[in-house]
C-alpha cells in the first residue's frame, strides 16, 4: 500500500511537471493552481477572446468546430429568412460564457491528451520528451494569428451565404412583389387610358374612397374641370417602384401631358409619387404627390385649331390702393361654368390704429344668391390673386397681406365656404399650375393643394 501510494504521488508529480512544461513558464503556475481547484474555474481571456484564446493555446479543432456550427446556423437562418441579429448576439455571449467557465479544464484535457501522444512516440529519452512537450505546447502568436485568419475566412463565407443563398421568404416575397408590380402597372396604364379617353367613371373607379370622402369629392371636381376645359394627351415615359407591400405601393411616375384642344394650358413633364392601396380586391390611387413640373417648349405651328397660344398663366389680380377705406369689385368666372361671379375686396375706414386694418373682407357672390366671405387684416395695401392653381375648375384665392413680414394666405372654395389652406413666405411673383413663386421661396403643390417640396 505504501509503495502504490508513493508511486501514484510520483506519477502526479511527474504529470504536473510535464503539464508545466506544456503550459510554458509564464502561465504554468496560473493554470496548475486553477486546475487544483476543480474541473471548472473562470478564465477572463477565454471569455472575452474565446476563438483567439484557443488559437493562442494551439487548440485549433474547437475553433474549426465553432466556426463550422456558425456557418451551418448562418445557412439555416438565411434560407428561412430569419433576422439573425439577436441570435448572433446571444450565440456569441453563449460561446464566451461557456469558454469562460470551461476554458481552463478544456485546456487541461487538451494538454494531457497531447502529452500522452508525445510520450507514446518518445518514451525512452526524457530530455527529448521534455523538449518535444515544450515545443508542442506553450503559447503561440502564430496560433493567435491563425485563429484571426480562420475567423476572417468565416466572415467571407458568411457574407457569401447572405449574398448568394436565396431565402424562402425572399423568393415568396419577390414573387408576390412581381405580381403586385404587374397589377399596379396595369392600373397606371388604365388610368392614363381613362384620362386620354375622358372616361370619367372609369377614372373614378380607380380612386380610393376613404371614410372621409372629402378628398374623393375634390378629385371628382378636379377631373370634371379638366375634362370640361381641355382635351389633353397623356404619356408615361418612366416609372420606378419605391416600396411594395401587400397593403401599400409607392411608385414614382414621369408623365408628359400635352394640350390637344383648349386654352391656357402649358405642356409639361411632371414627376408624381403615387400611393396606391388595395380596396375591394383592386389597387386604387390613395394619394398623389407632385415632385416636380417641367414645362416643355411648344411649337405653335404644329398645333391644330389654335391660332395663338401663350405660355403665361392667366390669373386675376385685385390690388387695393391703400390700407384703409377701399372697395374693389370685379366679375370673374371662378368655377368655369360660364357664369360670372361677383368678387368684392373691401377695406374698412381707419379707426383706432393706423398701423393695421382689421376690417378687411373678401366676399364672393354667386348667381344663385349664395355668398361666401372671409375676414382678413392688412398692414399695407393688400393684394388679392385668383387662380386655378390645381386645375380642378375652381380658382383659389391668394391674399397678400402687405404686412411688414410679408406672407400670402391661400384659400379654397368648399361646400361650406372659403377655407384657409396654407401660408407662403413672401409676396407673390408668379403663379403657375401647381407652382407658387414668391420673392422669398418656391413652392410646388399637389392636386389637393398640399405643399410637396418643403
Amino acid at each position: 500500500m505504501i509503495y502504490n501510494s508513493r508511486r501514484n504521488r510520483n506519477r502526479s508529480d511527474i504529470n504536473n511537471h510535464l503539464l508545466g512544461l506544456f503550459i510554458g513558464e509564464k502561465k504554468q503556475n496560473y493554470y496548475i493552481r486553477k486546475w487544483s481547484k476543480g474541473l471548472n474555474s473562470w478564465n477572463w481571456a477565454a471569455f472575452f477572446f474565446s476563438l483567439f484564446w484557443l488559437g493562442y493555446r494551439k487548440m485549433y479543432n474547437p475553433i474549426l468546430l465553432i466556426l463550422g456550427i456558425y456557418l451551418v446556423i448562418d445557412l439555416i437562418v438565411t434560407i428561412l429568412g430569419i433576422d439573425d441579429t439577436v441570435l448572433n448576439s446571444y450565440l456569441g455571449l453563449a460561446v464566451g460564457v461557456t469558454f469562460g467557465i470551461t476554458g481552463n479544464n478544456t485546456y487541461r484535457l487538451y494538454a494531457i491528451k497531447r502529452i500522452r501522444k508525445i510520450m507514446e512516440s518518445k518514451p525512452t529519452n526524457p530530455e527529448l520528451l521534455h523538449d518535444e512537450i515544450q515545443l508542442r505546447g506553450g503559447p503561440s502568436w502564430k496560433g493567435f494569428f491563425a485563429s484571426v485568419g480562420l475567423f476572417s475566412i468565416y466572415i467571407l463565407l458568411a457574407m457569401s451565404i447572405f449574398s448568394f443563398v436565396p431565402s424562402i421568404n425572399d423568393t415568396v416575397e419577390s414573387e408576390v412583389a412581381y405580381d403586385i408590380e404587374f397589377d399596379v402597372i396595369e392600373v397606371l396604364e388604365d388610368n392614363i387610358q381613362a384620362l386620354q379617353n375622358e372616361h370619367f367613371d372609369d377614372y373614378m373607379a380607380m380612386v380610393y374612397i376613404d371614410d372621409d370622402q372629402t378628398i374623393y369629392e375634390e378629385t371628382v371636381q378636379m377631373v370634371r374641370g379638366i375634362f370640361e376645359r381641355f382635351d389633353l394627351a397623356y404619356e408615361i415615359s418612366d416609372y420606378e417602384f419605391l416600396s411594395i407591400s401587400q397593403n401599400e405601393v409607392k411608385v414614382r411616375v414621369t408623365q408628359t401631358t400635352t394640350l390637344v384642344d383648349g386654352e391656357d394650358f402649358r405642356n409639361n413633364e411632371s414627376v408624381f409619387i403615387h400611393t396606391l392601396r388595395p380596396q375591394k380586391g383592386k389597387w386604387k390611387f390613395f394619394d398623389t404627390e407632385v415632385v416636380s413640373v417641367s414645362y416643355l417648349d411648344e411649337d405653335i405651328s404644329v398645333q391644330n385649331n389654335v391660332d395663338s397660344l401663350s405660355n403665361e398663366p392667366t390669373y386675376k389680380t385685385l390690388h387695393a390702393p391703400s390700407m384703409f377705406d377701399f372697395i374693389i369689385t370685379d366679375e370673374i368666372d371662378l368655377n368655369n361654368d360660364g357664369t360670372l361671379e361677383i368678387v368684392s375686396f373691401n377695406g374698412g375706414p381707419e379707426e383706432s390704429s393706423n398701423y393695421m386694418n382689421e376690417n378687411v373682407e373678401i366676399k364672393v357672390e354667386f348667381d344663385t344668391g349664395e355668398i361666401f366671405s372671409v375676414p382678413v387684416s392688412a398692414e399695407n395695401p393688400p393684394i388679392l390673386y385668383l387662380y386655378d392653381i390645381n386645375l380642378d375648375g375652381w380658382m383659389e384665392l391668394f391674399y397678400e397681406t402687405g404686412a411688414r413680414i410679408t406672407g400670402t394666405d391661400m384659400y379654397q372654395f368648399t361646400p361650406d365656404g372659403l377655407e384657409y389652406v396654407d401660408t407662403f413666405n413672401g409676396a407673390i411673383e408668379k403663379l403657375n399650375a401647381y407652382e407658387v413663386f414668391t420673392n422669398e421661396d418656391y413652392y410646388t403643390l399637389d392636386s389637393y393643394l398640399k405643399v410637396t417640396n418643403h
